[in-house]
């Protein structure tokens, strides 16, 4: 993955923290559970999502890879940038994944 995973837990720890603040995300702490409860799980929620969308992500980097030592020469610079990114977004379509 190329996010650890502490970064990932910060980005969804300060993601649900701003949308909390803008209002944008409205929420109460069922009765008897302790303070933050609630706010451990949403952040989890959120956590869990990133990362399964970065190995969906990871997932059709192998595949391009793949894609890519099919070719009949060594690709190199710009070139291999190139076809990697169309290969990516022509798997990504396929997949129905928006990247």
């Amino acid at each position: 993955m190329r996010l650890s995973e502490d970064k990932v837990r910060r980005i969804a720890e300060r993601l649900h923290d701003e949308l909390a603040q803008q209002s944008l995300l409205e929420y109460q702490e069922p009765r008897g559970t302790k303070a933050g409860a609630g706010r451990a799980a949403r952040v989890k929620v959120i956590f869990d999502f990133i990362v399964a969308d970065l190995q969906h992500e990871e997932a059709i980097d192998a595949e391009v890879e793949q894609v890519l030592t099919t070719y009949s020469r060594e690709i190199k610079g710009t070139e291999r940038d190139i076809l990697f990114r169309k290969h990516k977004e022509e798997i990504a379509r396929k997949r129905g994944y928006v990247l």
